[in-house]
């Protein structure tokens, strides 16, 4: 196996000019975040979905602290909005006997889109849309087994609630380093 790490690391500066680098704390953060939602989806029901949280995570993780807790705050209004629209349309689908692959089904889905990135953009922050129109879309057309609409909008929101409270209980605990104003000083001067 170490042979293989060599051989790939010399074919990979050979290619790049540039030798491979170890992941930086970003990458290790988000792998930690992905772990970390798989191991509280070991202790929950099975009707929670740690894909939900584990994708939550990822997008809530940002560079910093302060931009983690902005983009986790916006994220969790946009998750609302998807889960209110996920309740709804799972309401109207039962209301309307609509099978999950009908084409009327697909295109009240597809307005419900617009309408979750519509809502998420106009009142909150547009980066808030995506995870908005993931959990819409995990509600509507994922697994919900034998749970009610209600139960399945609730348990996504919280899937999702999950996941960017570990992404920023790890952005917390593990900050990126700051350079020292020092450092710095001293870097600019030398240039």
């Amino acid at each position: 196996m170490r042979e293989f790490f060599k051989k790939f690391a010399s074919v990979w500066s050979d290619l790049r000019q540039e030798p491979l680098r170890f992941p930086g704390l970003r990458i290790l953060k988000t792998s930690l975040v992905v772990f970390l939602c798989l191991m509280v989806y070991l202790l929950l029901p099975k009707h929670f979905n740690a894909m939900t949280a584990t994708i939550a995570g990822i997008i809530a993780l940002k560079g910093t602290v302060r931009d983690s807790l902005l983009a986790g705050f916006t994220r969790l209004q946009s998750t609302f909005v998807g889960a209110v629209f996920g309740l709804i349309i799972l309401e109207v689908r039962q209301l309307l006997d609509l099978e999950f692959s009908s084409l009327l089904y697909y295109l009240l889905l597809s307005f419900f889109v617009l309408l979750v990135i519509w809502i998420s953009v106009s009142f909150f922050r547009s980066e808030g849309a995506i995870l908005g129109v993931v959990v819409l879309l995990v509600i509507a057309i994922g697994p919900i087994h034998s749970m009610t609409p209600l139960e399945a909008a609730t348990t996504r929101f919280l899937d999702t609630l999950i996941g960017i409270v570990i992404a920023l209980l790890v952005n917390i605990v593990l900050p990126i380093p700051r350079p020292k104003e020092e450092e710095k000083d001293s870097a600019d001067t030398e240039r």
